[in-house]
């Protein structure tokens, strides 16, 4: 994931949004769409914020922003109301942080915690087991490898006991 934004500085601002499931093509044009024009007039304190996005695996929808005095709350509730719209409209929900999302046999799995307790307990998930990190905050983040890493290294191994 060291690839996506390559423009950006380390302290560009990174929000998350992790799907339960795979986007279909249609989809996936709606939310380009959506996001193109959003991030053609996304401004803070009207100033234009330095906007991107990237849909990952076709399970997350990564956006990044940055600006001079860092991106506002007013500007962020904006991007945030076009991922409600996509919510509430087309059943595209990135909001759902119940969900831990991992990789099993190379595809991307979504999962209740509860559910991942089980494999953890199982024994399917384990340390090197790679998981997702929604958490993270920073293009910075995304490039030290914090957003996919594995379960030994991610706050899933202190919440999921084995």
């Amino acid at each position: 994931m060291t690839g996506l934004f390559p423009h950006y500085p380390d302290n560009a601002r990174l929000w998350v949004f992790a799907l339960a499931r795979e986007l279909s093509p249609s989809e996936q044009a709606l939310v380009t769409q959506q996001l193109d024009d959003f991030a053609r007039a996304w401004k803070s304190h009207g100033e234009p914020v330095h906007g991107a996005y990237q849909i990952v695996e076709n399970r997350f929808v990564l956006i990044a922003g940055y600006v001079g005095d860092g991106v506002s709350g007013c500007s962020t509730d904006s991007m945030m109301r076009v991922m409600t719209s996509l919510k509430k409209e087309h059943g595209i929900d990135g909001f759902d942080r119940t969900l831990v999302l991992f990789r099993q046999d190379g595809l991307v799995r979504a999962v209740s915690r509860e559910e991942f307790q089980k494999l953890v307990d199982a024994g399917e998930v384990q340390d090197e087991t790679a998981v997702f990190d929604a958490t993270v905050q920073t293009v910075g983040d995304l490039r030290a490898g914090r957003f996919e890493t594995s379960f030994a290294r991610a706050w899933h191994a202190t919440a999921f006991t084995r």
